[in-house]
């Protein structure tokens, strides 16, 4: 019974990564496909297969990497986008 819960992750895992192929947004993508690696991931590891876990792993940290870099800048677009609304507010007049 174990092994086919691990089967199943696999199976999932697989199709979320090659799902990753037909998605056009890169910050869906790289989120399909760290999913879809973690899930291969476990799997490789409970196999014991070296090169399935180094090579799932690598992918893994790059988009995860990937994401952080598109979340920090996502954030410091949208305090730059507070910070202009609130200066044009203070130049603009006010009615009385």
């Amino acid at each position: 019974m174990e092994n086919l819960i691990y089967d199943i992750i696999s199976w999932v895992g697989l199709t979320i990564c090659i799902g990753a192929f037909f998605i056009k947004d890169v910050f869906w993508l790289r989120l399909a496909t760290l999913i879809g690696c973690s899930l291969l991931f476990v799997y490789y590891s409970h196999i014991a297969i070296p090169q399935g876990v180094i090579s799932n792993l690598l992918v893994l940290l790059i988009n995860a990497y990937y994401l952080i870099r598109f979340a920090s800048a996502k954030k410091k677009a949208q305090a730059t986008a507070k910070e202009s609304e609130l200066t044009a507010s203070k130049l603009s007049p006010q009615a009385d």
